[in-house]
């Protein structure tokens, strides 16, 4: 029970809203929530929610409510979130997220109808989400159905889900994927984002041999660095969860999705294809979590920093890591302090000694030793300032993406090629030529 000083002050701040406050004559905190329901001006709510918010008692309430309060109170603190300071929105995120999870809720908001034809044939599947092109609101858009199986637990994937959309929906950044909305029901978990046409990072440096790889990774650093600012986790960070957007950014995509299906209690099966697919990128307290002492084996801001090394190796190499191995023989050689390679040939000289000493730290065993994604930002502005599309005397013609680039890009792989057979011919020659003497 709130003392007669504190609810007697609440007294004299609303009194001014016309609400009846005998209402409130037994400081019923649920019933204090439910003045967010009513009719108030923008600064009376946040004066309010930052009243909540700043008592501890209070925020521990609002977390275990239930039914129709839980969400009348996430309805009302969603449509605040813009409008709410950084620490107190932190905050907010963090409640709401608790009761998504608590409750298997989400805000009315965000829930939207089917945008998709169920009948069609879906354009990617993957281990845990198959993909199809839907509709909404006239735009083309990304429809995401989850993979539930038959003898999955429906209600922790539920909360689990509502959990990580109310996380994914918060966030608002050039490079971050935006939520436009879930459907659920039915034992269906549907995300609907924008629609990508330039696909995924790896699919555009491919298609657009010139695009500068090095901003793109900026782009990259930068949704990271957001999303750690927010408290957000990505967890899964590689090539095929990093879209390109229309004006030619890279956008973070993706996130929160392993944690849901990596979850014992919400699938029977982390399908290998799930698994086989994250290995690559995946840091070693994740593959081995008692052995480099993670207290749970959830991702951490570490190894979201371990992966982006990954990716930036993805992307410059245009392979993926480890790619010469075997994806089941990763995880040991991982653990067992082995990392990719430095590149050779064309790209290799991408990796300049500066930006192989930095993925070198990313790739640290040891989390702390690993650079906080701010540094990783810096060291690949920076390159990408002095970026070229091929090392000098690769070709003086390539400008575009036209037959002549192309060519003259394969004629300096073959002149390279030739070179290395030529080395590797006398190397043979002199060593017979010494055996022979000797």
């Amino acid at each position: 029970m709130r003392c007669e000083y504190h609810a007697s002050c609440r007294v004299q701040l609303w009194n001014h809203a016309y609400v009846d406050l005998t209402y409130f004559s037994h400081s019923s905190i649920p019933a204090w929530i439910r003045l967010l329901d009513r009719p108030l001006a923008t600064d009376q709510r946040i004066a309010l929610i930052k009243d909540i918010f700043s008592d501890d008692n209070e925020t521990k309430v609002v977390r275990h409510l239930h039914g129709d309060d839980a969400q009348s109170f996430v309805d009302v603190i969603d449509e605040m979130m813009d409008t709410l300071a950084p620490w107190l929105r932190r905050k907010c995120l963090s409640t709401l997220c608790r009761i998504c999870d608590r409750q298997g809720l989400l805000p009315r908001s965000v829930q939207i109808p089917l945008c998709f034809n169920q009948a069609d044939i879906p354009l990617y599947e993957g281990g845990f989400a198959n993909v199809w092109k839907g509709q909404h609101q006239g735009r083309e858009a990304a429809v995401k159905v989850l993979k539930v199986y038959e003898t999955s637990d429906f209600e922790k994937i539920m909360r689990r889900f509502c959990k990580e959309v109310m996380a994914w929906k918060a966030l608002c950044h050039p490079n971050v994927l935006p939520l436009l909305g879930v459907t659920m029901g039915n034992r269906r978990f549907i995300m609907v984002s924008e629609w990508m046409a330039d696909g995924n990072i790896n699919e555009f440096v491919k298609a657009r041999r010139n695009a500068n790889r090095f901003e793109l990774l900026s782009d990259v650093a930068w949704g990271l660095m957001y999303m750690h600012g927010e408290g957000v986790i990505h967890g899964d960070l590689k090539g095929a969860n990093i879209l390109i957007n229309k004006h030619g950014h890279a956008c973070l995509a993706d996130f929160g999705l392993i944690a849901i299906v990596s979850d014992p209690a919400c699938s029977t099966t982390l399908t290998s294809s799930t698994s086989a697919g994250t290995i690559r990128w995946m840091s070693p307290e994740l593959l081995d979590p008692d052995q480099f002492g993670s207290k749970d084996g959830r991702p951490i801001k570490e190894s979201d920093c371990y992966a982006s090394g990954m990716v930036t190796y993805e992307i410059l190499d245009g392979q993926q890591p480890f790619g010469s191995h075997n994806v089941h023989l990763v995880s040991g050689k991982v653990i067992n302090g082995e990392r990719p390679g430095r590149p050779l040939g064309a790209e290799g000289a991408w990796f300049t000694d500066g930006l192989w000493g930095m993925l070198e730290q990313c790739w640290s065993a040891q989390p702390k030793s690993r650079p906080a994604i701010k540094a990783i930002l810096e060291h690949l502005e920076q390159a990408s300032k002095t970026w070229q599309p091929f090392p000098p005397g690769a070709g003086d013609d390539i400008e575009t993406d036209d037959g002549g680039s192309l060519f003259a890009v394969s004629h300096y792989r073959m002149v390279l090629h030739s070179v290395s057979n030529l080395m590797l011919t006398s190397n043979t020659l002199c060593s017979e030529a010494n055996n022979s003497t000797g």
